[in-house]
């Protein structure tokens, strides 16, 4: 059974972002598959890396992630938090990031996830465990001024991926976007959505 991960990033419930991970998981239902969920403003995720995210680091060491990453067994492990999402990579097909593009990047809870989930050792490096998964962005953004401005979202949007996961040499599928679907009639945002599962169907295969 094909099974995505899809992290939600967005404080109010009532979105657009939230509407399309409602059609996430209904068109992934659909085609036979399951959907891991991880919403990280309502589950209050952390955005800070460091000594918080082992359950028993001796603060009189200096701080250097990738090493505590590497080593997290001597430190406690990761807290359950971490512990938790990695888990949920291991057991999924795929990866989903729905978000909004605030100030040309990530929310802060979301570039959390990806520094302190995608850990050396686990995600990355000579010895890492994870298997290589496939990755797809859905963003929403603002308004746009014209095709000049929709290409110059399309390039950012490939260079977060690429940042990431092109470096972790992960499969980086077509992203979707929803520009401005706040200005958008209620038929339109109907429109975005059924387009938004065809884009899902299409590319994971379901």
């Amino acid at each position: 059974m094909f099974k995505l991960l899809l992290i939600t990033a967005h404080p109010s419930p009532v979105s657009f972002n939230f509407a399309l991970r409602h059609a996430a998981v209904a068109r992934i239902a659909a085609g036979g598959g399951e959907t891991l969920t991880s919403d990280l403003f309502q589950m209050g995720f952390g955005s800070l890396a460091g000594e918080g995210d082992f359950n028993n680091y001796d603060s009189a060491l200096p701080m250097d992630l990738m090493e505590a990453q590497k080593n997290a067994p001597r430190h406690g492990g990761f807290v359950p938090q971490i512990l938790a999402e990695q888990e949920k990579l291991v057991a999924a097909d795929a990866v989903m990031l729905q978000f909004p593009i605030w100030w040309g990047s990530y929310p802060a809870p979301l570039k959390g996830w990806i520094d302190r989930v995608l850990s050396y050792g686990f995600a990355y490096g000579r010895s890492k465990t994870l298997p290589d998964k496939k990755v797809l962005y859905s963003v929403t953004t603002g308004g746009v001024s014209g095709p000049e401005e929709v290409a110059e979202y399309h390039r950012r949007v490939d260079a977060l991926a690429e940042d990431v996961f092109g470096y972790l040499r992960w499969e980086i599928l077509p992203p979707f976007f929803a520009h401005d679907p706040d200005a958008r009639s209620a038929e339109q945002r109907n429109t975005l959505i059924r387009e938004f599962q065809d884009h899902l169907a299409q590319h994971f295969g379901i």
